[in-house]
């Protein structure tokens, strides 16, 4: 039995919806780069919700197909590759942005250059955003793929389980007798 997660109609979809995500994410995360103060950290939340949107539209979409409305367990697998790729697009796409708003990042920067009456440096603040890119969006692509995944699926009753393998023994080493 072939696995249908992984042909390759389906990884353009992780990358595609993941690629959304990003680009979406990286929207306020942009508006935050050119209006760097402490006061504007919330347009980082605000992207982790867009991400969030785009990949709740994703798992929602399964519930509907031939495959995954077997099994819950595929939609999660789903979700969760999704939103890894979206996670690793906007991490790209973060570090790209901070190079164009701040083009000297490697090199040693006066204090209070970032943000006004502060004492942060442009990789602190790189530091920070990916920070929250790769912490939020995975928790939120996470969160949103397992209550859509569960709750949005009509009669769990009828999933199939998952394939173990029943010639399990356990290796038992000779010399600790």
């Amino acid at each position: 039995m072939t696995n249908p997660l992984f042909d390759r109609q389906h990884i353009k979809e992780y990358i595609s919806y993941g690629a959304i995500a990003a680009i979406l994410y990286m929207i306020p995360v942009v508006i935050f780069l050119y209006n760097h103060t402490y006061e504007n950290l919330y347009y980082l939340y605000i992207g982790c919700f867009l991400f969030m949107a785009v990949i709740f539209y994703y798992v929602y979409r399964l519930l509907y197909r031939r495959y995954t409305e077997k099994r819950a367990v595929s939609m999660l697998i789903a979700g969760v590759l999704a939103s890894s790729s979206g996670v690793i697009i906007s991490c790209i796409g973060i570090v790209i942005a901070m190079f164009i708003t701040f083009p000297d990042l490697l090199a040693a920067t006066p204090v209070g250059a970032v943000a006004d009456g502060t004492a942060a440096h442009p990789r602190q603040l790189l530091l920070m955003i990916l920070a929250t890119a790769i912490i939020g969006n995975v928790l939120v692509g996470a969160f949103i793929t397992v209550i859509v995944s569960y709750a949005g699926k009509r009669d769990q009753t009828k999933d199939k389980p998952a394939q173990l393998e029943t010639n399990i023994k356990p290796e038992i080493n000779p010399e600790a007798r």
